[in-house]
């Protein structure tokens, strides 16, 4: 008699276990499967700020500016798109007499030449005072 009970017992489980996989229950039918992960499924969709109208292309802290005859290149890493081809050419092609004169430099493209532009007001001339060569990173050796 308790033969009978735990094979009827085993008997009705693995009933249930066929019942409750065919209606989807336990494994899930394809067309309802849920995610593998709980982690919110992303649309692709990023939403940005647009940046302040005080802080949109400003390269200088408020209240500072840049000096093109004596910066080194890394005074231009906070000015988006300048860092590090543009900062070159403006510590390489100066000294200025004003700071309009960073317009002329030779070779500028024209994106080049609109963020200059758009950041005329971040920059000041004042006499050179550091050589060139202290103002420039130095280059890697080669071997």
């Amino acid at each position: 008699m308790k033969r009978l009970i735990g094979w009827l017992g085993q008997l009705s489980l693995l009933l249930l276990i066929g019942v409750l996989s065919l209606s989807g229950l336990i494994w899930g039918s394809p067309g309802s499967a849920l995610p593998l992960s709980t982690a919110p499924v992303s649309t692709g969709l990023v939403a940005v700020a647009a940046p302040s109208p005080e802080t949109r292309g400003a390269c200088a802290e408020f209240g500072q500016k840049i000096d093109l005859n004596n910066a080194n290149v890394v005074a231009f890493t906070d000015c988006p798109g300048f860092y590090p081809t543009l900062a070159r050419l403006i510590v390489q092609n100066s000294p200025y007499q004003k700071v309009e004169d960073v317009l002329k430099i030779p070779g500028l493209s024209d994106r080049q030449k609109q963020l200059l532009t758009a950041n005329l007001d971040h920059f000041t001339i004042t006499e050179p005072r550091i050589a060139l060569e202290m103002r420039m990173p130095p280059r890697p050796m080669m071997r």
